[in-house]
């Protein structure tokens, strides 16, 4: 189908005419001023003849063949086929671009919708007459795929690909089962359709095979009896009383690093993890320090009671400069609580107010409002360098997220060095809200 001067756009009409009056118009005043011998129809004509030679290279340039109509595969036809089909050397190039290497750029006739370089007729023309075929790398996986039962809390990665995962697939599958927190990840074969990498088709295969032994059941040892420490147990020793291993474990977690968390036997009864009327039946064993306990594997300590110092005079106790021995003086504050509070102050590099003492993780409003009289402010002792400190030291505040700490880094690297609070501005992630509390530990030096 070729294109004559009608095929052009009404503003590509109206603009070639106006050129054309703008070139007599030219040709007239030239042949005015300069006086020259040729007569203004004579430049007239020479204009025309000119235009008309670029109007006719323009039409060759986008020249068209009428289009044939043959069914193709999109993923396969070349260059002259596209041709052949009607469309211009550069949609050709457009839509070899897209399809680069790849057998598989075209999944289904409708794809082509993707190719911008193609108006809606070219589209609507093209897509019916498309027919994708399947290539030759999905057909050989497809030849590959084998059926065989399997145990898919045992099976390999290898045959995980004979029966037709791909690569990513298997990997995803052994991943998701080794995760399992406890014992096997599937217990029945419908557990597989957990797994979202694979499709539906891929999920019926593979429950179709799974085959899944019962599980053994595991041969509980008899419960010893023997008089034990609470406070000092091990974990191995206490299951050899007869509680599981994820009671013991709660044990541990509730005794945490304290040095007596336990006074009397009953107060086992606190740790709601325990096996009631398992232990109702040791109770009877429990043996509190100072005596010493006789359970195998445990390490037995003799505790001696260190009597608690009086407390200080009120507001003389610095909170930045006293140790975990001496917070221990204070009403309410034992072994674990003084760890926990210097533990917090040493992130923080220091506390910049009483007040913050309370956002201790574990220590109670009753417990800071019983010694918030005795304590005095001290002076912040490791304050951040915000102009050179590093992104590690930055996120390990408290107070500073990750965000804000590479923000800074970020931002330092940009616009140079903070020379003072103003400058702070300049970072989004600070606010009316939280500036206040970062403040006080950034030094500008």
């Amino acid at each position: 189908m070729a294109y004559g001067y009608g095929a052009y756009p009404r503003a590509q009409r109206l603009g070639l005419i106006f050129l054309l009056f703008a070139l007599l118009l030219i040709c007239l005043v030239a042949v005015r001023i300069g006086g020259s011998e040729r007569t203004p129809s004579d430049v007239l004509m020479a204009e025309v003849g000119s235009l008309r030679t670029a109007i006719l290279a323009e039409e060759r340039r986008n020249f068209r063949p009428p289009p044939k109509e043959f069914t193709f595969d999109p993923n396969t036809v070349t260059a002259a086929g596209l041709q052949l089909l009607g469309l211009s050397s550069k949609q050709a190039a457009g839509w070899l671009k897209f399809r680069g290497a790849r057998t598989n750029a075209f999944r289904r006739a409708e794809d082509i919708g993707k190719l911008y370089v193609l108006s809606e007729d070219d589209k609507a023309r093209l897509i019916p007459l498309a027919r994708v075929s399947v290539s030759a790398w999905n057909n050989k996986a497809r030849r590959q795929v084998q059926s065989f039962a399997f145990d898919p809390n045992t099976v390999s990665a290898q045959d995980l690909g004979r029966l037709g995962l791909s690569v990513k697939q298997a990997a995803a599958f052994i991943n998701y089962r080794s995760r399992a927190k406890y014992g096997r990840a599937f217990r029945k074969p419908e557990d597989i359709r957990r797994l979202k990498t694979m499709s539906d088709e891929q999920k019926n295969h593979l429950i179709a095979l799974a085959t899944i032994p019962p599980e053994e059941e595991k041969v509980k040892p008899p419960a010893q009896r023997f008089a034990f420490d609470p406070n000092t147990i091990s974990m191995d020793s206490f299951q050899l009383l007869g509680f599981p291993e994820w009671q013991a474990k709660s044990l541990m977690r509730y005794r945490g690093d304290r040095a007596i968390t336990f006074r009397r036997p009953t107060d086992l009864r606190r740790v709601g993890a325990l096996d009631s009327s398992l232990l109702e039946d040791v109770l009877e064993l429990v043996r509190i320090a100072p005596s010493t306990s006789t359970a195998p594997a445990a390490s037995p300590e003799t505790y001696s009671y260190q009597p608690k110092l009086p407390p200080p005079p009120p507001a003389s106790f610095d909170i930045n400069a006293s140790d975990t021995t001496a917070w221990r003086s204070l009403p309410g504050v034992g072994a674990y609580r003084a760890k926990r509070i210097v533990r917090f102050r040493d992130a923080l590099g220091g506390f910049s107010s009483i007040k913050q003492l309370s956002e201790t993780r574990g220590l109670p409003d009753s417990t800071f409002q019983a010694i918030k009289q005795y304590l005095a402010p001290g002076k912040i002792y490791r304050p951040l360098a915000i102009n050179r400190a590093r992104y590690e030291e930055l996120k390990n505040h408290p107070y500073i997220s990750r965000n804000l700490a590479n923000s800074i880094v970020k931002n330092r690297e940009k616009f140079g060095r903070f020379n003072g609070p103003e400058d702070l501005s300049r970072l989004r992630l600070i606010n009316d809200k939280n500036k206040p509390q970062i403040l006080p530990y950034l030094s500008f030096e």
